[in-house]
């Protein structure tokens, strides 16, 4: 028996090593077929391998058309208040944008919004987000943020302005003028000369790049009578355009009960020449404000002195905008009012929902990263209201504030059929969705 026993003994070793390399061979040609099945989507869901082939499809998009900017000639611009000389943006631009914010995460993540969008339609120039009310700490926090994902846009911080210190009274909107100010005061260096200040909300999405062209422009909806007599080639210092909005101009009514105007813009002001039919053409606007550096500033100026006066009369939400309408007209600063700048209500006239009807199907996905390239299409949509289509809804304010946080669940995908539905569910009744008829604000 030790014979036999000893004689076994002497084979183990060989067959051990043959189990020890078949044993690895089969460990790595698994973690190969695994690695291959994961590669090409068979371990995703289906809609998770959609959502994951989407998403890095549109980052090259994005990174592609970042590493052109870098061969563009550039320039140091440190318009933001973190002065980095790191930070680079394009040289050739004729546009910056800007736009008010406090310091809450409801404005983070729509900034981030902001900025990413702008990235994917190839927005050239700087955009900066005017910031009011952040402490040291988040102040830290956003600089670092921003530089890491988007260097060539900026943050620049302010005081917090919501409390009138005459009045003591709070209105949310005091940031906007007042913040506009502070930035076009104390931007270093300096904004450049004769560039087109943009002035956005936080709630805006790019759907196309925004330039200073209106004659030739693909997009332009001019809806005004005189609008061949009016239009002009592109913005410049005297010629400011503005996305027509629904305000009407009741500021230029003499006998209004909330818009004493001589008292709002003083007794010999320019704001009190234009009657309400003038006014209805050329102040009924709203953001995007398309102004030249050196307009904008003297009419921030106006908007500025105006506004609490504007709040006192009329403590209502759109206090600063008609603010904004009367400072424009106390600086003789006639709007051109657009329709194609954005879209937001679906039941309102004067807003590019002509280029929306257009398209064959709203729900098509980007291409690169561009929804419906080579079409005429809004510039910005404007998320400000809620939306409903079938059983599905959007609104801002239910977004979590840390929605690009890991501990945040992503929203609930559309069906790809969800713009052929006719009908929409609100509070559990069922409504129709039809063609709505857009009349002309009076």
């Amino acid at each position: 028996m030790r014979g036999v026993a000893t004689r076994k003994a002497g084979k183990s070793p060989r067959s051990c090593i043959s189990v020890v390399i078949i044993s690895w061979v089969l460990i790595v040609a698994w973690l190969i077929f695994l690695w291959y099945c994961w590669k090409s989507g068979l371990l995703h869901s289906s809609k998770i391998a959609y959502v994951d082939k989407f998403i890095n499809k549109t980052e090259h998009v994005i990174f592609d058309r970042v590493n052109k900017l870098k061969h563009i000639p550039t320039i140091i611009d440190t318009s933001s208040s973190h002065l980095d000389a790191s930070i680079v943006v394009p040289k050739l631009y004729d546009v910056h944008v800007v736009f008010s914010t406090d310091c809450s995460g409801f404005q983070d993540w729509q900034t981030l919004v902001v900025f990413h969008s702008a990235t994917v339609v190839g927005q050239l120039g700087p955009i900066t987000r005017i910031a009011s009310g952040c402490d040291s700490q988040k102040q830290a926090v956003l600089t670092a943020l921003y530089k890491k994902l988007y260097p060539n846009y900026h943050v620049h911080f302010t005081p917090d302005f919501k409390h009138d210190k005459k009045s003591n009274k709070k209105y949310d909107f005091y940031n906007k003028p007042y913040g506009m100010e502070h930035w076009l005061e104390n931007a270093m260096p300096p904004i450049q000369e004769n560039v087109v200040i943009a002035l956005i909300d936080p709630d805006f999405v790019f759907l196309r790049p925004l330039t200073t062209k209106i004659a030739g422009e693909s997009n332009l909806i001019i809806t005004s009578v005189n609008a061949a007599k009016e239009s002009f080639e592109k913005i410049i210092r005297g010629k400011p355009v503005a996305q027509q909005y629904g305000l009407g101009a009741p500021w230029a009514n003499d006998h209004h009960v909330h818009f004493n105007r001589t008292k709002i813009c003083g007794a010999h002001s320019p704001c009190l020449e234009p009657d309400q039919s003038f006014a209805a053409r050329h102040y009924s606007v709203g953001p995007p404000y398309m102004v030249e550096k050196s307009d904008m500033l003297r009419l921030t100026k106006a908007w500025t002195s105006f506004v609490p006066v504007v709040y006192e009369g009329y403590p209502h939400l759109l206090a600063e905008m008609y603010a904004y309408s009367m400072g424009a007209a106390h600086e003789r600063l006639p709007h051109l009012q657009v329709d194609h700048y954005m879209v937001s209500n679906t039941d309102a006239g004067g807003e590019g929902w002509q280029w929306v009807d257009l398209l064959e199907d709203v729900c098509a996905p980007p291409q690169n990263g561009i929804y419906f390239p080579g079409k005429p299409l809004p510039t910005f949509a404007h998320h400000c209201q809620f939306y409903r289509a079938g059983e599905m809804g959007f609104q801002k304010r239910r977004i979590p504030h840390n929605i690009f946080s890991c501990e945040s669940p992503l929203l609930l995908e559309p069906p790809v059929d969800l713009g052929f539905v006719d009908y929409k569910v609100n509070d559990a009744k069922v409504d129709g969705l039809g063609s709505p008829t857009f009349p002309h604000p009076s």
